[in-house]
């Protein structure tokens, strides 16, 4: 049973984290995204920025005050806008690693699943990558960790998108592709609601848990580097909307 003594110190400590949340002036925060990643970033029929992560950010932008913004940019250049001041901060799948914090600092992670491997390839004992085309897409950490990690003597095709390399699987053109488990679950999705499940049929091969254990920390927000008040206002608030519930529907709504 919990004591009286304890009872009353979460209550201040609860009253205490929605007060000084209540008093936090306003902050105006232009985010940068890249708009082609669905279900974390796409546009909708009326050209409007929505996904997992822009979700993600307006609920944390409305615990803490923040009046937010948000722009589309291409990925490969996402985070060069940070040092010069043209966004605020970048919300766009991106894993936190040791060498992108070298040039800026993240949030908590609001995201953590490992990438997969989806091939024809059923799960069978260990799916090896040795000699195999695989394609994944271009200036990403996905990429980057099959360069330096990865590679067992397979050859990496890089893409536009990872759209572009799932086409390309289909028409065995190449032999895998590794992207992150919700794009690959939703492709996945669409491919058995539009036809029979055949035996030929792409399946997830391998799931790459190291990648979450020793590369990544998961997903974050990007800021300029040395701007811890933005990036504390942002932790905070997800730790609130992880508190009051808001971010297990934002979740469920997106990965049912």
């Amino acid at each position: 049973m919990i004591s009286v003594a304890r009872l009353l110190a979460l209550i201040m400590f609860f009253f205490a984290t929605v007060i000084s949340a209540e008093i936090m002036p306003q902050m105006q925060v232009k985010f940068a995204t890249d708009s082609n990643y669905y279900p974390f970033e796409y546009l909708s029929k009326d050209k409007e920025i929505k996904g997992f992560d822009i979700d993600i950010a307006k609920a944390i932008c409305h615990e803490v005050n923040l009046q937010c913004t948000f722009e589309h940019h291409r990925f490969d250049g996402l985070l060069l806008t940070l040092p010069f001041g043209r966004y605020d901060a970048v919300i766009a799948a991106l894993d936190i690693t040791a060498e992108r914090l070298k040039t800026v600092d993240f949030s908590d992670s609001y995201y953590k699943v490992p990438p997969v491997f989806i091939s024809k390839e059923p799960l069978q004992g260990q799916f090896s990558l040795s000699g195999k085309f695989i394609g994944v897409q271009a200036n990403t950490s996905n990429q980057n960790y099959l360069i330096k990690y990865a590679r067992d003597n397979s050859y990496i095709v890089p893409y536009f998108s990872s759209q572009a390399a799932f086409e390309d699987l289909k028409l065995q053109r190449i032999d895998a592709v590794f992207a992150d488990f919700a794009v690959v679950n939703d492709f996945l999705s669409k491919q058995l609601s539009s036809q029979q499940l055949t035996g030929d049929s792409l399946v997830i091969s391998r799931t790459e848990e190291v990648f979450i254990k020793e590369f990544s920390e998961g997903y974050g927000i990007a800021v300029k580097k040395g701007n811890d008040l933005l990036r504390e206002r942002l932790n905070t608030g997800l730790k609130l909307i992880v508190e009051n519930g808001t971010y297990a529907k934002i979740y469920q709504q997106y990965f049912p």
